[in-house]
């Protein structure tokens, strides 16, 4: 079964397949997917985690042996093999083909590969894959369906955006789903629930106090408590509103927060390194020092924080002052410095 990534939680909700191929070209889109999965797994009861990563000469015996022998404290597994060179070789062919023939019993199976050319896809061992399980496909959206893709996820989040609102997103993210993601969030945090217009998109897209808030996110990531303290005195100084700031830090926090968990899960540092794109490609250095710097707890209380930032800027939460709270924030961080 082929479906393409925004079908895959109805499919999910329908019950868990043994086998899924996450194939795609689209980050936003195979991450997502792949978290979804994760997750369904998780709550099916697969509490086993094992991940195999195939490069070069690699021995697929070793993913064979893992599925034979569950712990004996672990009812379910979940096992992931990622390709990300979308080549197996001829001997990974052969045990693709041999595994999905015979899947491991009480074990869900997720199949990370790039997106592949018409021919591998047509090949022997993809199809068995394909016939063993769903395929979900993490397509690139195009620019003519890119307008419906934001309105879906702008309406998740309560808000209604005018057509001429989604189109200039559209165009100012040029069919980066990352980036898009991170303008609805931004708009998300700035706006109450309801209409959207292209004002208020075009505000928030060209903000002039951008360059500054890329400093907190710097001084974040680097454990800098004066810069950090600095900036925010400024802003506020200035005059700026909470919530056009809030943004900018609660996407490096809960950027650090994926990081983390994906490292918990079993995931290798420099592998998330090189998932990172646009601005954050450029931090990789600090935030590879970030991550390390930090524990979990660390970043999770950060992030509730952010939450309760949230509420005081909107007049949710009586007590205590937005900027006093972001403050706290950053320098809770920092002096969680090495």
């Amino acid at each position: 079964m082929n479906i393409p990534a925004d079908r895959l939680p109805d499919q999910l909700a329908r019950g868990l397949a043994p086998l899924y191929v996450v194939v795609g070209d689209e980050p936003l889109a195979a991450q997502e997917a792949g978290d979804a999965i994760r997750t369904a797994a998780r709550a099916a009861g697969h509490s086993e985690r094992s991940v195999f990563t195939v490069q070069g000469r690699y021995n697929w015996q070793g993913i064979f042996t893992s599925g034979d022998n569950l712990s004996l404290f672990a009812e379910r597994r979940l096992t992931e093999i990622r390709i990300p060179s979308g080549k197996p070789g001829v001997d990974g062919a052969k045990a693709l083909e041999a595994y999905a023939a015979k899947l491991p019993a009480d074990t869900l199976t997720l199949i990370s590969l790039p997106g592949l050319d018409w021919k591998t896809m047509q090949s022997r061992w993809f199809a068995a894959l394909a016939s063993a399980g769903v395929v979900v496909e993490a397509k690139l959206v195009d620019r003519a369906h890119l307008p419906g893709w934001i309105e879906r996820r702008l309406a998740k989040q309560g808000l209604r955006a005018e057509r001429a609102a989604l189109d200039y997103l559209a165009d100012q993210v040029e069919g980066n789903l990352l980036a898009a993601q991170q303008e609805i969030d931004k708009l998300a945090l700035l706006l109450p629930p309801g209409n959207v217009t292209l004002a208020d998109v075009e505000h928030a897209v060209v903000d002039v106090s951008r360059l500054e808030a890329d400093a907190l996110a710097d001084a974040l990531y680097a454990g800098d408590g004066a810069r950090f303290a600095q900036v925010v005195t400024d802003l506020r100084d200035s005059g700026e509103a909470v919530p056009a700031i809030l943004w900018q830090v609660s996407s490096a926090v809960q950027l650090l927060l994926r990081l983390k968990l994906a490292l918990a899960q079993g995931d290798s540092l420099p592998g998330l390194m090189r998932t990172l794109w646009g601005r954050d490609k450029q931090r990789a250095p600090q935030i590879e020092r970030a991550v390390k710097r930090l524990s979990l707890a660390q970043v999770e209380s950060a992030l509730a924080d952010l939450a309760l930032i949230d509420r005081q800027a909107k007049g949710l939460e009586r007590v205590g002052d937005p900027w006093d709270t972001l403050l706290r924030v950053g320098m809770t961080l920092a002096r969680a410095a090495g």
